[in-house]
């Protein structure tokens, strides 16, 4: 039965493409609440919501801490462009054999802007930036199986404009009984603005996702696919896989399946969607990095440790 579902989800993300929807650039907090968390899962593509092995997991599927260890923390940096910054810092505990919370912090910096009037003058400088405030529970109802749930507040501020929102994920995943195989599904974003830059409120980017993975037998490693839709856009797939022929050194690699653009003279776009990165697991400490390549605007770099209790 696993492997009748893991194929159909592979199956699924090599077929699908991203489609924008007709709501595309209409949502709240798009950047914020859709970029990825940690090196792990950016390595492999953002195919996480059925993967989950990681520190940063629950916030991806709050469903996944049902199967972490006692206690994490995690912390990740990432550049993007060479434009801005951001990072995450999370932490999970076991209550006992059946119950976990967990909390993390995503914040993104665009830095620094030059304030003008309307001729042109420089009036001074003022920054922005954008603060995910994460608490999230979850329940193994047995050994297979584990469910989850996440409160999120948001809050975005450039200058003297503020805007905020409370959002809500659901999570649940399933595991079989050596954990070679998970499947996952998770409804997130579910919430709405609570104050904004104007009078107008925009919607939160809902979003359902489904993924899993697999430890190939033979396979030096795992491999993962996630398809999902959202409010702004119909339709995206996305797979990675993970090697491990080197223990304790993990490399990682994925894609992002989506549209390019019709005309490409420089070639720019040809690999836009690639993701790579490496992990290094040193007694219960982690360490990795990551690499993705978003076409013409250039590269996102990111750089994580973690810590691991068992």
């Amino acid at each position: 039965m696993k492997k009748i579902l893991f194929a159909i989800l592979i199956a699924a993300g090599l077929s699908l493409a991203i489609s924008p929807s007709n709501d595309a650039g209409t949502t709240a907090f798009p950047f914020l609440l859709k970029s990825d968390i940690g090196t792990k899962a950016s390595a492999l593509g953002g195919a996480w919501v059925g993967w989950g092995k990681s520190a940063d997991g629950f916030a991806y599927n709050p469903a996944s801490s049902g199967f972490g260890r006692k206690r994490s923390v995690t912390a990740s940096f990432g550049n993007f462009w060479g434009l801005f910054n951001a990072g995450f810092v999370g932490y999970s505990q076991k209550l006992d054999d059946h119950n976990s919370v967990s909390t993390g912090l995503n914040i993104v910096s665009y830095g620094d802007f030059t304030e003008t009037d309307i001729d042109g003058n420089e009036t001074g400088n003022f920054s922005g930036s954008d603060f995910e405030f994460i608490g999230s529970y979850a329940r193994r109802l047995n050994k297979n199986i584990a469910v989850g749930m996440t409160g999120k507040l948001l809050y975005s501020g450039i200058d003297t404009f503020s805007a905020s929102a409370a959002a809500l994920d659901i999570g649940i995943m399933y595991r079989d009984r050596r954990d070679n195989a998970r499947a996952g599904i998770v409804i997130s974003n579910l919430g709405a603005m609570i104050s904004t830059y104007s009078n107008d409120k925009p919607p939160l980017p809902w979003t359902v996702k489904i993924g899993g993975y697999y430890d190939l037998p033979g396979f030096p490693g795992e491999i993962g696919a996630q398809v999902e839709t959202a409010k702004d856009v119909d339709i995206c797939a996305r797979a990675g896989i993970e090697f491990d022929f080197l223990k304790p050194v993990f490399f990682r690699i994925g894609y992002i399946y989506h549209s390019k653009p019709e005309e490409d003279p420089s070639n720019s776009e040809q690999l836009n969607g690639l993701t790579a990165g490496a992990g290094i697991d040193y007694k219960k400490f982690t360490f990795g990095y990551s690499i993705q390549n978003y076409g013409v605007l250039g590269f996102v770099h990111r750089a994580e440790i973690g810590y691991t209790a068992f």
